[in-house]
């Protein structure tokens, strides 16, 4: 591959010890970067001493003696652990340093991860750092550990031992803020050389989400959404949705977050009046402007929706908002407990009932600008709303690879041309 790549078009290689289905930590960051890589457009390959992975876009490329339980490398390992260096120990960086260029062949950028400031297997960061002086802008290395922290590691002179001792001449990634001082500290460079890109967790597959929640999530941007209201019933007069979608529009001009309020129901099926007040909500919503902010998901599975993706959005909601003027029972406010959800509503005897002095009721006679403060003064002030509400705009795979992955690579290697 020889031409100049665009975003999101390019080969991008993934170098650790190991890979899934290898159960560990960085492991799981590897299979999280290699999937929202390849979902953003770019093909992945992940090179590992043990690996097997299947998914679109991403190649596994497995090189056994690069796992530091290889049979060879360990008797290697024992021996560099007593400062002495086997005579074997060249030609197994000659062989690493071989299969390796074979495997970085056409890619566009390789991510090192922990291969250059860990001393799993000496031979193998001996190989790529021979790789890495021969074209240093193609290399970032993520650094989620580093023996040069530790103070009870040996440190032995010359090398291989003293390559992870040193930078590599390559872009560095650390995983905080206080690895990065002590990374620069330890090294003796600026700390503005270090780059900080959090791991990030992955709510589709923590949450177990259906493929039908999966899909509207994406297609609605929920995940860049700064709060997301849920309000769980059918679409009917009674339910007064209207005041609901007003809750909205206050929040949104009250606080300037990007306020979603997502109703999950469709039209009550005994009545086609119901249907007339769907349309009666959508002109409502167009004359204010919120197209992007309240979401029918009638719109988009007919019907309704399973019983499964309904609580894979409590799961994502921030709250729930109730503005019933009429209710027989209430089962959201128990699904709201369940799912450790605040519930702001009008004071309805049932719900009064379900809820008592645990749910957020208010007189039917307060407009929607009074529900919107007390909605915005609990997320501010609540800790567990606060947390919740960083990890989803801050700390989620999806967000990491787009907002600072992504820029890194593109920033770094955007304009060069594929040489590996």
């Amino acid at each position: 591959m020889n031409e100049t790549r665009g975003s999101g078009q390019g080969v991008v290689a993934l170098i650790h010890y190991t890979a899934p289905p290898t159960v560990g930590g960085v492991e799981t960051v590897v299979a999280r970067q290699a999937r929202y890589l390849a979902e953003a457009g770019y093909r992945v390959r992940v090179i590992a001493g043990q690996v097997e992975m299947e998914a679109p876009g991403v190649e596994a490329i497995q090189i056994p003696p690069m796992y530091g339980g290889h049979g060879a490398i360990v008797d290697l390992q024992k021996v560099l652990a007593t400062g002495h260096l086997p005579p074997e120990f060249k030609a197994w960086r000659e062989q690493l340093r071989a299969a390796l260029s074979e495997a970085l062949r056409g890619a566009d950028v390789a991510i090192l991860h922990n291969v250059c400031t860990l001393d799993k297997n000496l031979a193998l960061s001996a190989a790529l750092y021979d790789l890495v002086c021969q074209e240093p802008r193609r290399w970032i290395g993520w650094h989620h550990d580093a023996v040069i922290l530790r103070a009870e590691a040996p440190r032995f002179p010359g090398e291989p031992w003293d390559l992870l001792f040193r930078p590599w001449p390559v872009i560095h990634v650390t995983v905080s803020e206080a690895r990065r001082q002590a990374l620069a500290t330890a090294w003796g460079i600026p700390p503005e050389q270090i780059h900080v890109i959090p791991n990030g967790v992955d709510p589709r597959d923590f949450f177990r989400w259906t493929p039908l929640t999966r899909s509207l999530v994406e297609q609605l941007g929920l995940m860049e959404a700064d709060v997301m209201l849920l309000t769980p019933v059918r679409i009917t007069r009674r339910k007064n949705l209207e005041t609901a979608i007003a809750v909205v529009k206050a929040l949104r001009e009250k606080t300037r977050w990007d306020a979603r309020l997502v109703i999950t129901g469709p039209p009550g099926p005994h009545s086609p009046a119901n249907r007339a007040y769907l349309e009666e909500l959508r002109r409502l919503r167009a004359v204010w402007g919120l197209e992007n902010a309240v979401h029918f998901l009638y719109e988009f599975v007919g019907e309704g929706l399973p019983e499964e993706s309904v609580a894979d959005f409590y799961t994502l909601a921030d709250a729930v908002l109730l503005t019933s003027r009429e209710e027989g029972f209430g089962l959201p406010v128990l699904e709201a407990g369940l799912a450790r959800l605040p519930v702001f509503a009008y004071a309805l005897p049932p719900l009064e009932e379900l809820g008592g002095a645990d749910v957020f009721l208010f007189p039917e006679t307060e407009g929607p600008e009074a529900l919107a403060a007390a909605i915005a003064h609990f997320l501010e002030t609540d800790p567990i709303a606060r947390l919740r509400r960083r990890v989803r705009q801050k700390f989620t795979w999806p967000a990491l690879i787009q907002n600072q992955v992504i820029p890194l690579i593109e920033g770094r290697v955007g304009n060069l041309p594929a040489r590996f």
